[in-house]
Protein backbone atom coordinates (compact mmCIF):
# COMPACT_ATOMS: atom_id res chain seq x y z
CA UNK A 1 0.00 0.00 0.00
CA UNK A 2 1.61 3.56 -1.00
CA UNK A 3 2.12 5.70 1.80
CA UNK A 4 -0.28 8.34 0.60
CA UNK A 5 -3.77 5.76 1.00
CA UNK A 6 -1.64 4.68 4.41
CA UNK A 7 -2.21 8.46 5.80
CA UNK A 8 -5.35 8.57 4.13
CA UNK A 9 -6.59 5.61 5.76
CA UNK A 10 -5.28 6.35 8.80
CA UNK A 11 -6.98 10.03 8.57
CA UNK A 12 -10.65 8.64 7.40
CA UNK A 13 -10.08 6.24 10.93
CA UNK A 14 -9.07 8.83 13.58
CA UNK A 15 -11.93 11.40 11.92
CA UNK A 16 -14.67 9.14 11.83
CA UNK A 17 -13.73 7.68 15.77
CA UNK A 18 -13.59 11.46 16.42
CA UNK A 19 -16.82 12.46 15.14
CA UNK A 20 -18.84 9.20 16.58
CA UNK A 21 -17.38 10.08 19.81
CA UNK A 22 -18.70 13.83 19.34
CA UNK A 23 -22.43 12.36 18.47
CA UNK A 24 -22.35 9.89 21.72
CA UNK A 25 -21.96 12.29 24.19
CA UNK A 26 -23.86 15.36 24.95
CA UNK A 27 -22.39 19.05 23.63
CA UNK A 28 -22.91 22.25 24.51
CA UNK A 29 -24.13 24.37 21.00
CA UNK A 30 -20.57 25.22 20.20
CA UNK A 31 -19.47 21.67 20.64
CA UNK A 32 -22.66 20.45 17.93
CA UNK A 33 -21.58 23.03 15.34
CA UNK A 34 -17.99 21.44 15.75
CA UNK A 35 -19.37 17.80 15.68
CA UNK A 36 -21.11 18.63 12.51
CA UNK A 37 -18.11 19.96 10.87
CA UNK A 38 -16.39 16.96 11.91
CA UNK A 39 -19.67 14.89 10.32
CA UNK A 40 -19.34 16.55 6.78
CA UNK A 41 -15.35 16.87 6.63
CA UNK A 42 -15.38 12.74 7.35
CA UNK A 43 -18.18 12.31 4.25
CA UNK A 44 -16.29 14.66 1.98
CA UNK A 45 -12.88 12.49 2.87
CA UNK A 46 -14.49 9.70 2.73
CA UNK A 47 -16.41 10.39 -1.06
CA UNK A 48 -12.91 11.14 -2.09
CA UNK A 49 -11.23 7.78 -1.98
CA UNK A 50 -11.35 6.18 -5.18
CA UNK A 51 -12.85 2.95 -4.24
CA UNK A 52 -15.54 4.60 -2.37
CA UNK A 53 -16.05 7.42 -4.93
CA UNK A 54 -16.73 4.55 -7.85
CA UNK A 55 -18.67 2.94 -5.95
CA UNK A 56 -20.95 5.43 -5.15
CA UNK A 57 -21.46 6.11 -8.93
CA UNK A 58 -22.25 2.85 -9.82
CA UNK A 59 -24.60 2.65 -6.49
CA UNK A 60 -26.89 5.78 -7.96
CA UNK A 61 -26.25 4.92 -11.55
CA UNK A 62 -24.85 9.03 -12.54
CA UNK A 63 -21.14 8.98 -13.28
CA UNK A 64 -18.97 11.32 -11.36
CA UNK A 65 -21.74 12.19 -8.68
CA UNK A 66 -19.31 11.63 -5.94
CA UNK A 67 -17.07 14.46 -7.24
CA UNK A 68 -20.22 17.03 -6.46
CA UNK A 69 -21.48 15.33 -3.47
CA UNK A 70 -17.80 15.57 -2.01
CA UNK A 71 -17.69 18.55 -2.30
CA UNK A 72 -21.18 19.96 -1.47
CA UNK A 73 -20.21 18.59 1.77
CA UNK A 74 -16.50 20.66 2.19
CA UNK A 75 -18.83 23.82 1.55
CA UNK A 76 -21.34 22.57 3.76
CA UNK A 77 -18.84 22.12 6.29
CA UNK A 78 -17.51 25.69 5.71
CA UNK A 79 -20.67 27.25 6.61
CA UNK A 80 -20.79 25.50 9.97
CA UNK A 81 -17.40 26.94 10.53
CA UNK A 82 -19.05 30.41 10.10
CA UNK A 83 -22.09 29.45 12.24
CA UNK A 84 -19.06 28.01 14.64
CA UNK A 85 -17.33 31.57 14.13
CA UNK A 86 -20.59 33.12 15.48
CA UNK A 87 -20.72 31.36 18.64
CA UNK A 88 -17.18 32.14 20.02
CA UNK A 89 -15.72 35.52 20.93
CA UNK A 90 -13.63 36.53 17.82
CA UNK A 91 -13.10 39.35 14.87
CA UNK A 92 -15.97 37.22 12.78
CA UNK A 93 -18.33 36.98 15.91
CA UNK A 94 -19.24 40.53 16.07
CA UNK A 95 -19.57 41.22 12.34
CA UNK A 96 -22.99 39.49 10.89
CA UNK A 97 -23.05 41.08 7.84
CA UNK A 98 -20.08 38.80 6.79
CA UNK A 99 -21.23 36.04 8.26
CA UNK A 100 -24.38 36.76 5.98
CA UNK A 101 -21.96 37.34 2.88
CA UNK A 102 -19.96 34.45 3.55
CA UNK A 103 -23.38 32.12 3.93
CA UNK A 104 -24.47 33.75 0.54
CA UNK A 105 -21.20 33.02 -1.20
CA UNK A 106 -21.30 29.38 -0.08
CA UNK A 107 -25.00 29.12 -1.17
CA UNK A 108 -24.25 30.39 -4.64
CA UNK A 109 -21.19 28.60 -5.02
CA UNK A 110 -22.60 25.33 -4.37
CA UNK A 111 -25.59 25.94 -6.77
CA UNK A 112 -23.25 26.77 -9.20
CA UNK A 113 -21.34 23.92 -8.87
CA UNK A 114 -24.26 21.64 -9.49
CA UNK A 115 -25.20 23.72 -12.87
CA UNK A 116 -21.47 23.05 -14.03
CA UNK A 117 -21.68 19.40 -12.73
CA UNK A 118 -24.84 19.34 -15.00
CA UNK A 119 -22.97 20.70 -17.83
CA UNK A 120 -19.46 19.27 -18.44
CA UNK A 121 -19.98 15.88 -20.16
CA UNK A 122 -19.05 12.61 -17.83
CA UNK A 123 -17.87 8.94 -18.52
CA UNK A 124 -18.65 6.00 -15.87
CA UNK A 125 -14.84 5.64 -15.80
CA UNK A 126 -12.20 5.52 -12.94
CA UNK A 127 -11.36 9.28 -13.20
CA UNK A 128 -13.63 11.73 -12.51
CA UNK A 129 -14.36 14.59 -15.11
CA UNK A 130 -12.00 17.06 -13.42
CA UNK A 131 -9.51 15.05 -14.03
CA UNK A 132 -10.42 14.01 -17.43
CA UNK A 133 -11.11 17.39 -18.22
CA UNK A 134 -9.17 20.11 -16.59
CA UNK A 135 -8.17 23.33 -18.19
CA UNK A 136 -11.20 23.43 -19.94
CA UNK A 137 -13.57 26.54 -18.96
CA UNK A 138 -16.29 24.76 -17.29
CA UNK A 139 -13.87 22.57 -14.97
CA UNK A 140 -11.47 25.20 -14.14
CA UNK A 141 -14.65 26.86 -12.81
CA UNK A 142 -15.90 24.50 -10.80
CA UNK A 143 -12.36 23.74 -9.67
CA UNK A 144 -11.51 27.16 -8.87
CA UNK A 145 -15.28 27.11 -6.75
CA UNK A 146 -14.42 23.92 -4.73
CA UNK A 147 -11.57 25.41 -3.68
CA UNK A 148 -13.40 29.06 -2.81
CA UNK A 149 -15.94 26.74 -0.54
CA UNK A 150 -12.89 25.46 1.21
CA UNK A 151 -11.14 28.42 1.69
CA UNK A 152 -13.98 30.18 3.61
CA UNK A 153 -13.86 27.33 6.08
CA UNK A 154 -10.01 27.30 6.31
CA UNK A 155 -9.91 31.13 7.16
CA UNK A 156 -12.75 30.73 9.34
CA UNK A 157 -10.45 28.17 11.27
CA UNK A 158 -7.52 30.84 10.93
CA UNK A 159 -9.71 33.24 12.65
CA UNK A 160 -10.90 31.21 15.60
CA UNK A 161 -7.93 29.12 16.22
CA UNK A 162 -5.10 31.19 16.39
CA UNK A 163 -5.85 33.98 18.89
CA UNK A 164 -6.94 31.19 21.60
CA UNK A 165 -3.93 29.48 21.03
CA UNK A 166 -1.95 32.50 21.91
CA UNK A 167 -4.68 33.05 24.88
CA UNK A 168 -4.90 29.60 25.97
CA UNK A 169 -3.01 28.00 28.94
CA UNK A 170 -0.26 25.96 28.33
CA UNK A 171 -1.25 22.16 27.92
CA UNK A 172 -3.42 19.92 25.91
CA UNK A 173 -5.78 22.97 24.99
CA UNK A 174 -2.99 25.25 23.76
CA UNK A 175 -1.30 22.32 21.68
CA UNK A 176 -4.49 21.48 20.00
CA UNK A 177 -5.24 25.18 18.92
CA UNK A 178 -1.85 25.13 17.58
CA UNK A 179 -2.58 21.59 15.66
CA UNK A 180 -5.78 23.30 14.34
CA UNK A 181 -3.84 26.21 12.63
CA UNK A 182 -1.19 24.32 11.56
CA UNK A 183 -3.81 22.20 9.84
CA UNK A 184 -6.09 25.53 8.20
CA UNK A 185 -1.85 26.60 7.41
CA UNK A 186 -1.96 22.83 5.17
CA UNK A 187 -5.17 23.49 4.18
CA UNK A 188 -4.06 27.15 2.24
CA UNK A 189 -1.11 24.82 0.28
CA UNK A 190 -3.47 22.33 -0.82
CA UNK A 191 -5.70 24.73 -2.12
CA UNK A 192 -2.90 26.39 -4.46
CA UNK A 193 -1.86 23.20 -4.90
CA UNK A 194 -5.47 22.44 -7.08
CA UNK A 195 -5.20 26.19 -8.30
CA UNK A 196 -2.39 25.55 -9.84
CA UNK A 197 -3.02 21.95 -11.25
CA UNK A 198 -6.43 23.69 -12.78
CA UNK A 199 -4.57 27.03 -14.08
CA UNK A 200 -1.48 24.72 -15.80
CA UNK A 201 -4.22 23.02 -17.57
CA UNK A 202 -5.56 25.57 -18.86
CA UNK A 203 -2.52 27.08 -19.89
CA UNK A 204 -1.64 23.79 -21.83
CA UNK A 205 0.70 22.76 -19.57
CA UNK A 206 0.85 18.84 -18.18
CA UNK A 207 3.81 18.95 -15.67
CA UNK A 208 0.86 18.66 -12.43
CA UNK A 209 -0.43 15.65 -14.08
CA UNK A 210 1.62 12.99 -13.20
CA UNK A 211 1.30 10.31 -10.39
CA UNK A 212 3.82 12.31 -8.49
CA UNK A 213 1.76 15.46 -8.44
CA UNK A 214 -1.19 13.50 -7.67
CA UNK A 215 0.47 12.07 -4.74
CA UNK A 216 1.58 15.25 -3.31
CA UNK A 217 -1.59 16.58 -3.74
CA UNK A 218 -3.35 13.43 -1.61
CA UNK A 219 -0.53 13.63 1.29
CA UNK A 220 -1.04 17.47 1.50
CA UNK A 221 -4.89 16.65 1.70
CA UNK A 222 -4.12 13.89 3.95
CA UNK A 223 -1.50 15.78 6.46
CA UNK A 224 -4.64 19.01 6.65
CA UNK A 225 -7.14 16.58 8.22
CA UNK A 226 -4.88 15.15 10.18
CA UNK A 227 -3.76 17.94 12.05
CA UNK A 228 -7.05 18.08 12.47
CA UNK A 229 -8.30 15.64 13.87
CA UNK A 230 -5.77 15.54 16.22
CA UNK A 231 -6.20 19.07 17.02
CA UNK A 232 -9.74 18.45 17.77
CA UNK A 233 -8.97 15.32 19.77
CA UNK A 234 -6.54 16.89 22.18
CA UNK A 235 -8.60 19.27 24.07
CA UNK A 236 -11.36 16.84 24.21
CA UNK A 237 -8.15 14.35 26.47
CA UNK A 238 -9.07 16.87 29.15
CA UNK A 239 -12.58 16.01 29.19
CA UNK A 240 -11.80 11.98 29.08
CA UNK A 241 -9.60 12.32 31.56
CA UNK A 242 -12.44 14.25 33.95
CA UNK A 243 -14.71 12.25 33.28
CA UNK A 244 -12.49 8.52 33.57
CA UNK A 245 -11.79 10.25 37.73
CA UNK A 246 -15.43 11.17 38.20
CA UNK A 247 -16.35 7.35 36.94
CA UNK A 248 -13.80 6.26 39.13
CA UNK A 249 -15.10 8.01 41.66
CA UNK A 250 -19.09 6.95 41.15
CA UNK A 251 -17.74 3.11 41.61
CA UNK A 252 -15.62 4.13 44.64
CA UNK A 253 -18.72 5.32 46.29
CA UNK A 254 -21.22 2.88 45.61
CA UNK A 255 -20.46 0.32 48.75
CA UNK A 256 -20.84 3.53 50.95
CA UNK A 257 -23.73 4.21 48.87
CA UNK A 258 -25.29 1.04 49.18
CA UNK A 259 -24.95 1.17 52.81
CA UNK A 260 -27.02 4.23 53.48
CA UNK A 261 -29.89 3.80 50.68
CA UNK A 262 -30.45 0.26 52.81
CA UNK A 263 -30.33 2.03 56.12
CA UNK A 264 -32.32 5.01 54.74
CA UNK A 265 -34.06 4.21 51.03
CA UNK A 266 -36.38 7.24 50.89
CA UNK A 267 -33.43 9.55 50.41
CA UNK A 268 -32.58 8.05 46.96
CA UNK A 269 -34.00 10.10 43.75
CA UNK A 270 -35.81 7.41 41.54
CA UNK A 271 -35.06 4.05 41.27
CA UNK A 272 -31.81 2.84 42.28
CA UNK A 273 -29.14 1.22 39.43
CA UNK A 274 -28.17 -2.25 39.54
CA UNK A 275 -24.87 -2.89 39.71
CA UNK A 276 -24.32 -3.93 35.99
CA UNK A 277 -25.92 -1.37 34.90
CA UNK A 278 -24.70 1.21 37.14
CA UNK A 279 -20.81 0.01 35.32
CA UNK A 280 -22.14 -0.14 32.01
CA UNK A 281 -23.74 3.51 31.47
CA UNK A 282 -21.11 5.47 30.87
CA UNK A 283 -23.43 8.93 30.04
CA UNK A 284 -25.02 11.62 32.65
CA UNK A 285 -21.52 10.41 35.03
CA UNK A 286 -21.23 13.97 36.50
CA UNK A 287 -25.37 14.22 37.75
CA UNK A 288 -25.12 10.82 38.79
CA UNK A 289 -22.03 11.30 41.43
CA UNK A 290 -23.65 14.80 42.41
CA UNK A 291 -26.53 13.00 43.28
CA UNK A 292 -24.65 10.56 44.91
CA UNK A 293 -23.23 12.10 46.67
CA UNK A 294 -26.09 14.54 47.89
CA UNK A 295 -27.57 10.80 48.87
CA UNK A 296 -24.86 9.77 50.73
CA UNK A 297 -25.01 13.18 52.93
CA UNK A 298 -28.90 13.29 53.37
CA UNK A 299 -28.53 9.66 54.48
CA UNK A 300 -25.76 10.45 57.03
CA UNK A 301 -28.00 13.22 58.24
CA UNK A 302 -30.88 10.99 58.62
CA UNK A 303 -28.82 8.90 60.85
CA UNK A 304 -27.69 11.58 62.95
CA UNK A 305 -30.69 12.11 63.44
CA UNK A 306 -31.75 8.33 64.13
CA UNK A 307 -29.47 8.29 67.13
CA UNK A 308 -31.87 10.66 68.98
CA UNK A 309 -34.47 8.18 68.60
CA UNK A 310 -36.02 6.47 71.43
CA UNK A 311 -34.62 2.87 72.89
CA UNK A 312 -37.26 0.97 71.65
CA UNK A 313 -36.93 2.13 68.13
CA UNK A 314 -34.83 -0.73 65.85
CA UNK A 315 -31.28 0.80 65.82
CA UNK A 316 -29.41 -2.44 64.54
CA UNK A 317 -29.21 -1.53 60.92
CA UNK A 318 -28.77 1.92 61.95
CA UNK A 319 -25.69 1.57 63.94
CA UNK A 320 -24.29 -1.20 61.44
CA UNK A 321 -24.35 1.51 58.44
CA UNK A 322 -23.23 4.16 60.52
CA UNK A 323 -20.01 1.97 60.77
CA UNK A 324 -19.94 1.33 57.11
CA UNK A 325 -20.13 5.24 56.83
CA UNK A 326 -17.24 5.74 59.15
CA UNK A 327 -15.13 3.29 57.60
CA UNK A 328 -15.63 3.80 54.02
CA UNK A 329 -16.20 7.33 53.58
CA UNK A 330 -14.10 8.75 50.51
CA UNK A 331 -15.64 11.63 50.72
CA UNK A 332 -15.31 14.93 52.77
CA UNK A 333 -18.53 14.54 54.97
CA UNK A 334 -19.39 16.14 59.01
CA UNK A 335 -18.41 13.31 61.27
CA UNK A 336 -21.61 11.46 62.93
CA UNK A 337 -20.67 12.70 66.44
CA UNK A 338 -23.12 11.91 69.48
CA UNK A 339 -24.21 15.74 68.84
CA UNK A 340 -27.06 16.61 66.46
CA UNK A 341 -24.85 16.31 62.94
CA UNK A 342 -26.40 19.95 60.54
CA UNK A 343 -28.03 18.93 57.38
CA UNK A 344 -26.24 19.33 54.41
CA UNK A 345 -27.29 22.67 53.10
CA UNK A 346 -26.45 24.09 56.28
CA UNK A 347 -23.11 26.82 56.29
CA UNK A 348 -19.71 25.17 57.68
CA UNK A 349 -19.92 27.19 61.03
CA UNK A 350 -23.03 25.40 61.77
CA UNK A 351 -20.98 22.29 62.21
CA UNK A 352 -18.91 23.66 64.04
CA UNK A 353 -21.39 25.54 66.60
CA UNK A 354 -24.36 23.37 66.55
CA UNK A 355 -25.69 23.10 69.48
Amino acid sequence: MAFADTLEFLVLAAFWAFTIWRFATPQPPRGRAMRLVALLVALSFTFNRREISFATDRLLHVADVSVPLKNLATAAASAAMVHLTGLMPGPVADRPRLRRWAYALLAAAGVTMVVLFLLVPRSPARGDFVAEHAGTPPVTAYGVLTQFGLFVGLACCLALFHPAAGRAERGPMRVGLRLLTAGALVGLLFILNRVAFQVSNALGSDVMNGPGAESLSRVILAAMLLLFAAGAALPALGGLRRWLAHYLALQRLRPLWAASVAAVPHVVLGDPPSPLADRLTIRGVDLRLYRRIIEIRDAQWELGQAQQAPPEADTSLVEQARALLRAGNVVATPDLAPVRPPGHNDPPSASKHAP
